[in-house]
């Protein structure tokens, strides 16, 4: 499913957080409380673009993420910030 950038922009706190990375589209909700350091570094980019964030981790971690896509951006741009 594709996600216009307003839409995804509404989904940015803790009972509803979606991030994108690389035009995908993750719901992250479920993870917030399991996330190691806190929930509040995520809620933080919820609604956005957070690729340079998820670069950081490591493979391992992004192998975890992919139970959370639900679709792609509209636009095939990873410029919502």
């Amino acid at each position: 499913m594709n996600y216009t950038i307003e839409e995804i922009s509404k989904h940015n706190d803790v009972s509803d957080c979606w991030l994108v990375v690389h035009n995908r589209v993750y719901d992250v909700t479920d993870f917030l409380r399991t996330h190691p350091i806190g929930f509040e570094s995520i809620v933080r980019k919820g609604g956005t673009d957070c690729t340079a964030d998820y670069e950081f981790h490591s493979k391992s971690a992004k192998q975890r993420w992919k139970k959370y896509r639900i679709g792609y951006t509209d636009t095939g741009c990873c410029c919502i910030s």
